[in-house]
């Protein structure tokens, strides 16, 4: 089968229509032509559009945020580049993608509850990083909550990546008094 009428295909050119068009992107026809194949392709692999909704919801929370944990913990490095890696290496549209996903949530009760686990998990894993650097297991999650936040605020004003001399200065801010 050719590699445009794959799923993960249709799965990969929803979360760009959904980073470049919000949930209206997330229509059929349009995407099947960008893909350049048929209708047809899209009933091959989804049962309706809510299916391909629900499928690019789950794909999102997979490689956007199960896989990146995943490859964050194989690697071989300190705590502290866990936790610049984890600013650092995302796809262009990371932030729109986020943006859109984030409006979405307020007027799709599914989308809400995939938001809400996939902001669950992201906090758990950095209070989780930062239990490891030394941070006091009750204060950890409030420090990664505040710290999800504001990493959530600087994708919704629009700014721009971060360089390395700022991620390195948040990092550090990240690490218990003590410690550098």
């Amino acid at each position: 089968m050719d590699d445009k009428k794959n799923r993960q295909s249709w799965l990969s050119a929803g979360l760009q229509a959904l980073a470049e068009d919000g949930p209206e992107g997330l229509r059929i026809m349009p995407i099947a032509q960008k893909m350049g194949v048929t209708k047809g392709s899209f009933y091959w692999h989804f049962k309706n559009l809510e299916d391909y909704q629900s499928a690019v919801m789950e794909e999102w929370e997979q490689v956007h945020t199960q896989r990146v944990m995943e490859i964050v913990d194989q690697e071989n490095i300190d705590v502290g580049s866990k936790l610049a890696k984890l600013f650092t290496g995302g796809p262009p549209h990371l932030f729109t993608l986020g943006r859109a996903i984030r409006a979405w949530s307020m007027s799709n009760e599914q989308v809400r509850e995939v938001q809400q686990r996939v902001d669950r998990k992201r906090v758990d894993y950095v209070a989780k990083l930062l239990t490891d650097i030394g941070w006091p297991p009750e204060q950890a999650p409030v420090i990664a909550r505040w710290n999800y936040c504001a990493f959530i605020g600087h994708a919704a004003i629009g700014a721009p990546e971060m360089s390395e001399a700022e991620i390195r200065t948040v990092v550090q801010l990240l690490k218990p008094p003590g410690k550098s």
